[in-house]
C-alpha cells in the first residue's frame, strides 16, 4: 500500500506540473503565436 500511495502522489505531481505549465501565460502564448491565432480589440478570435 505504501508504494501505490508513493506512486500516486508521484502522478499527481506530475500530472500538476504539466497543467501548471500548459496553463501558464507563457505556454498559451507560445500556443497562440505558433497556431497563427487573430483577435480583434475586444478580445474575441478573428480569423
Amino acid at each position: 500500500m505504501h508504494n501505490e500511495s508513493l506512486s500516486a502522489r508521484w502522478l499527481y505531481r506530475q500530472l500538476q506540473a504539466e497543467y501548471d505549465h500548459l496553463t501558464s501565460n507563457e505556454a498559451i502564448e507560445e500556443g497562440i503565436v505558433i497556431n497563427q491565432y487573430t483577435f480583434t480589440d475586444t478580445g474575441r478570435r478573428f480569423g
